[in-house]
């Protein structure tokens, strides 16, 4: 049973009396849970491997949930490691491995996360969930706030990718569309709203629902058979990704469920890169910048002011590093992870594939080790991105001669 410990600030250590309060009163920063999951062993582990539940609760004893009836699910998680041995070697890495989380039940990673999120809103009787997104969150807490019967409201900032709006849309959720920027005016009166409202909030200040991306960790100590990767490559905006799976390893390694852990890398848009700036320059949290546009929409944050310092911590702890991709090699990554591995993503899932190739090009991944990218978001939710010509549009006579040369233009053998 995944019991609370306690809620506990991890940078003054204060303990509030409630634990429906999601910020330090003393320093303002953002709580931390703690699940106690000691009392469980090796023999666990082999149970929830071999559970028939393949969602992300085979880990119930890792999660911030007192009772299973509380639990909101789409039947999240065991997402498919494939080994992509046609982009390894494109990019000269002979042990490429890719997390698909494009086939998550919103198609995003964000499921992770409020499956656990939902769930605990659920438990405690909330009525409205809340959140602001630039569109993969929206969708997702939107879809697990029908599940769980709790009205949903989402606010984006204008721009957002009119699939993602829509598919919000269609789980019934209020869409507020914002004429401002995220991380400014989005976020000013999303924060106003939730204490006027009363509203569950999902943003990754919520402690709980933060726990869901340690789910990473789990799924992929499993699938490797209790080994671990050389190195994880994540697509990150405010750092929850990275932070929350560097926990879920330690947890693991904590039990002897492992007996190492990956070097993490965070991969991020360099029109949006606080925390490969603050890695860089080596200091101990970020420094807010102001997000240009990039065509990697989903992680266009330049301010992830709750948890971008603990991903920092957890890049150092790891061994791992931070590394910004420009838009033209997001778009060169999301057509090779295509066409070499027959994976459709939106262009911020590809910045992994973009990172690993650099960091291969550079030398700081060597070409034997095990690389996991993870793709976080399928191409659907930004189909704009990928750009045809009109000629791929312009039907043909229905002749031999026709498709003789339309085959030669494609340069089809």
């Amino acid at each position: 049973m995944g019991m609370i410990d306690k809620l506990f600030c991890p940078k003054c250590g204060h303990q509030p009396a409630s634990q429906t309060v999601f910020q330090c009163t003393e320093c303002r920063s953002i709580l931390e849970v703690h699940v106690n999951f000691g009392q469980l062993t090796a023999a666990d582990f082999q149970r929830m491997r071999q559970s028939r539940d393949q969602s992300i609760w085979r880990w119930f004893g890792f999660f911030p949930l007192a009772q299973r009836s509380s639990i909101v699910s789409l039947g999240e998680g065991n997402t498919p490691l494939l080994p992509a041995t046609r982009l390894g070697e494109k990019l000269g890495i002979a042990n490429l491995y890719l997390k698909n989380d494009t086939v998550l039940p919103t198609g995003s990673l964000k499921d992770r996360s409020n499956s656990v999120g939902l769930s605990v809103a659920r438990e405690w009787g909330f009525k409205t969930a809340a959140v602001m997104s630039t569109g993969n969150a929206a969708a997702s807490v939107a879809a697990y706030s029908a599940a769980a019967g709790i009205n949903s409201v989402v606010m984006v900032p204008a721009g957002t990718a009119a699939s993602k709006i829509i598919q919000a849309r269609a789980y019934g959720a209020t869409v507020v569309v914002i004429d401002g920027s995220f991380d400014y005016e989005v976020a000013k009166l999303y924060k106003a709203a939730v204490q006027e409202f009363g509203w569950y909030d999902c943003l990754s200040s919520n402690p709980y629902r933060d726990e869901g991306k340690k789910s990473y960790a789990y799924e992929m100590a499993d699938q490797f058979d209790g080994e671990s990767p050389d190195w994880v490559i994540h697509p990150t905006a405010g750092g929850t990704g990275i932070y929350a799976m560097w926990k879920g390893y330690k947890e693991f390694l904590s039990l002897g469920w492992i007996q190492r852990t990956p070097k993490l890398v965070a991969a991020q848009s360099e029109a949006a890169a606080p925390i490969v700036a603050a890695f860089e320059r080596g200091v101990p949290d970020i420094e807010a910048v102001i997000a240009r546009e990039t065509v990697a929409e989903s992680i266009q944050v330049g301010n992830p002011a709750s948890l971008g310092w603990r991903a920092l911590a957890a890049l150092r702890e790891s061994g791992g590093t931070a590394i910004a991709v420009s838009d033209s090699e997001i778009l060169e990554a999301q057509a090779l992870t295509g066409s070499l591995a027959g994976v459709f993503v939106e262009p911020a899932a590809a910045t992994s594939v973009a990172a690993a190739k650099k960091l291969r090009d550079t030398g700081v991944i060597g070409r034997g080790d095990i690389i996991v990218c993870n793709l976080t978001g399928h191409g659907l939710k930004q189909p704009e991105a990928i750009r045809l010509t009109d000629k791929e549009f312009t039907p043909i006579a229905p002749t031999l001669d026709m498709l003789r040369q339309q085959i030669a233009r494609f340069e089809i053998m």
